[in-house]
């Protein structure tokens, strides 16, 4: 289940890289303020990353919020730190920026300080929303379960400033959908219907003491999710399979033990994975009443977690779920 955001216009135009004389007209007729004004109070400032991967460009999102006048050349330093692991060399984390849309990315300088790789440079802090997005891309990656990068930001200084702080896992493992791909077979009450996934360990050692958990919901008419595929209170609609290496193995689909208590969990299962090694976990399904009457879709789930997470650690080591159509026969 993946967080959406809603993309807007990047920030336009130069940065301003001089040193004074920044304060004035901000080109609309009103006033801005230098770094020296008390500006911290209308000011709030958000960090954010997309997933990450190793070798590959993720988003890095810095939202600024300013309810009072604009300010110019404020320094925005940025700040990494991994948790879980060494700290990597300043070459292994690229960090891009640019100036606008438009406008060629540039390559933020870093370097090692108090535990963390810090680059700085001076941003401006319209009135209003803005949204930049920026790109990190590391060449590292986990060596166990629940490493994550913390991204800090830190605008302004010399005692006033706000800050902001994000905390990414870094992947463990990935669920993919098994088969060829394209439309999944619906479920229908003439067959059964098999589904499956793929988990992959992306470690360079074994992934131990994990969990897969599968989770059946379906939507109803009015596309609201999360419903128990129930005909009647506590009546399932479908009958449920799992294959588990010597033959298929029917699933209690009578309660919903998950979670979200309206989803029913077909299985709790330990996992171990060998390094970079694969797993596919299949299963079938068959409706028992014309579910097509009651709901517009199902949605299989398969996540794989870590028990072990201690509150404040994100244990999803990684989810993907398959929407099935209905039949009303």
């Amino acid at each position: 289940m993946s967080s959406h955001r809603v993309r807007a216009a990047l920030l336009a135009g130069a940065l301003c890289v001089l040193a004074t004389g920044c304060g004035g007209d901000d080109g609309d007729g009103k006033t801005s303020a230098s770094p020296s004004d008390n500006w911290a109070d209308s000011v709030s400032l958000d960090v954010s990353t997309g997933d990450l991967a190793r070798g590959k460009s993720a988003t890095l999102q810095v939202t600024t919020e300013n309810s009072s006048r604009s300010i110019t050349n404020v320094p925005l330093e940025l700040s990494f730190k991994t948790v879980g692991l060494a700290l990597p060399q300043e070459s292994a984390l690229k960090v891009e920026y640019r100036d606008g849309e438009k406008k060629p990315w540039k390559r933020l300088a870093l370097s090692a300080r108090d535990g963390s790789l810090r680059g700085t440079l001076p941003v401006n802090v319209p009135h209003g929303t803005v949204q930049r997005f920026w790109r990190v891309t590391p060449d590292f990656g986990a060596s166990a379960a629940l490493q994550t990068l913390k991204v800090s930001g830190s605008l302004g200084g010399k005692g006033q400033k706000v800050d902001s702080t994000w905390e990414q896992p870094l992947p463990t493992a990935t669920v993919q959908p098994g088969g060829e791909g394209g439309t999944a077979a619906p479920l229908s009450r003439s067959a059964w219907s098999e589904y499956s996934f793929r988990v992959r360990n992306l470690l360079s050692g074994p992934l131990e003491d994990a969990q897969a958990r599968a989770e059946l919901s379906c939507a109803d008419k009015e596309g609201n999710d999360d419903k128990p595929c129930d005909v009647a209170d506590g009546v399932p609609g479908y009958a449920a399979q799992y294959f588990d290496g010597d033959g298929w193995k029917p699933l209690d689909v009578s309660k919903s033990s998950g979670a979200n208590p309206q989803d029913i969990v077909l299985l709790r299962e330990a996992a171990t994975l060998p390094a970079k090694g694969e797993k596919e976990y299949r299963f079938r399904l068959k409706a028992t009443s014309p579910l097509g009457k009651h709901f517009d879709h199902a949605e299989l789930g398969l996540w794989m977690v870590y028990p072990k997470a201690e509150k404040g650690q994100n244990g999803v080591l990684g989810y993907e779920s398959t929407a099935i159509r209905l039949d009303a026969n």
